[in-house]
């Protein structure tokens, strides 16, 4: 089961679908799974969720799963971009929830909370929803003015990819503290 949902795209496979593939009740199914947890050959990952370990699913994936609704942006998605050359110890993510820290066996996902209006600029790759490269800027400077009452250094950042219009455009979204810290960016460049 676990072979043919990893072919499919589906590394996470939910306790009922399992139950109804395998014609074991829920019962059944629970106690198996938890032989097999104990025997390392799948992972539970949340409640009735699990993964194989033969073919495990993403970080990025337990936390599209785990985090719901939410979204891979912060100081991950700019590594990813290649905007911020240090990789993050979790993975960082926006959500509408309350903040926590999730260890999964995957890895840590750090989820920070926005609010409802900053929940947009992301887009939808193969199940993860990553933020745009300008969103991503703008949530890490907006979060880090928020819990540290400072911006971070920008001058380290390789902003030439980033375009300036967007930027500019959905930074008047944000508090002008923020379009402030982005004014160091004006002596980098950045795409028009």
């Amino acid at each position: 089961m676990f072979e043919r949902a990893a072919r499919t795209g589906g590394r996470l496979l939910p306790g009922a679908s399992l139950s109804r593939e395998s014609g074991l009740s829920r019962e059944a199914l629970r106690k198996a799974m938890r032989r097999l947890e104990l025997r390392k050959m799948v992972h539970r990952v949340g409640p009735g969720l699990y993964a194989s370990a033969l073919f495990p699913p993403s970080l990025e994936e337990v936390a599209m799963a785990l985090g719901r609704p939410c979204y891979v942006s912060f100081e991950s998605a700019l590594s990813r971009y290649g905007i911020l050359s240090q990789s993050p110890a979790a993975l960082t993510c926006a959500t509408r929830r309350k903040p926590s820290l999730l260890r999964t066996f995957a890895g840590e996902v750090l989820l920070r909370r926005l609010a409802g209006s900053r929940f947009w600029g992301f887009r939808e790759e193969r199940g993860i929803l990553w933020a745009e490269p300008e969103k991503a800027l703008l949530d890490w400077v907006y979060w880090k003015l928020q819990t540290e009452g400072a911006a971070p250094a920008l001058d380290e950042l390789s902003t030439e990819d980033l375009d300036r219009a967007k930027l500019a455009a959905w930074s008047l979204r944000y508090p002008s503290t923020v379009r402030r810290a982005l004014g160091d960016l004006d002596a980098a460049p950045l795409k028009r």
